[in-house]
């Protein structure tokens, strides 16, 4: 047949031709494996249990059934109880505590001469050695009982016994002094707390007392050197 277009030039027919895969492992990418981590075990401290000390149980005496460092005590010697700058009888002589006084042991026991020392404070500024008996008397006891007079001088607060004797009264005056104007006179056992003093007039030592009520106040000799006419209640 003749073509309107002129003549005609067949195209080849194209052929293909297959790339190869290249292979994981050919492809020119070397894999980098990771190394293989071995865990090491890290052993925890081994940990020692301290057993915890029992603690020493040292019992303290029940006031009033034995002597002992912070308790008081009242002196029970019949004719008083020396106290001395150290535990041995031949210490130096600081003062006599009065029978019936009370004090407070401060240090103790210490055994020496075959006696038993305690170092006691006397409630006005005195300390020292004393021995609590010699076996048979018993010349410091830690039961202290109910309040009671005692052999000494007052002093501002205290709580104060009249102690005359028996039918005889006490005179209580405006001032210091014999001489002074009379407020009153109160029988034994009447009881005062010591508000002032002492004033040293006339040879005797006075000192301004008041009732409990408030109602009678005035001064008073404690006494006369040989008869106590008022004493501390401790």
């Amino acid at each position: 047949p003749t073509l309107a277009c002129g003549s005609f030039q067949p195209r080849p027919t194209p052929t293909f031709t297959p790339i190869p895969v290249e292979d994981d492992n050919t492809a020119g990418v070397q894999e980098t494996l990771q190394p293989t981590v071995t865990p090491t075990l890290i052993l925890a401290p081994s940990f020692t249990e301290t057993p915890t000390p029992t603690p020493t149980f040292t019992e303290t005496p029940v006031p009033g059934s034995a002597l002992a460092v912070g308790q008081p005590a009242r002196v029970t010697a019949p004719n008083g109880l020396n106290l001395r700058s150290q535990a041995s009888s031949g210490g130096q002589l600081i003062i006599q505590l009065g029978t019936g006084q009370l004090v407070t042991i401060l240090e103790g026991p210490v055994e020496t001469e075959g006696y038993t020392w305690w170092r006691l404070e006397d409630g006005q500024g005195n300390s020292g050695w004393a021995a609590d008996g010699d076996g048979e008397t018993e010349w410091l006891s830690p039961r202290v009982g109910e309040a009671q007079p005692v052999s000494r001088l007052p002093q501002v607060g205290d709580r104060v016994l009249v102690t005359m004797d028996a039918g005889i009264q006490l005179t209580i005056r405006a001032l210091p002094g014999r001489d002074a104007p009379l407020v009153t006179r109160v029988d034994p056992g009447t009881q005062f707390t010591v508000i002032n003093g002492p004033q040293t007039v006339g040879g005797l030592n006075w000192y301004q007392i008041r009732s409990d009520d408030g109602r009678l106040e005035g001064w008073a000799a404690a006494g006369d050197g040989n008869n106590r006419w008022l004493s501390p209640l401790e």
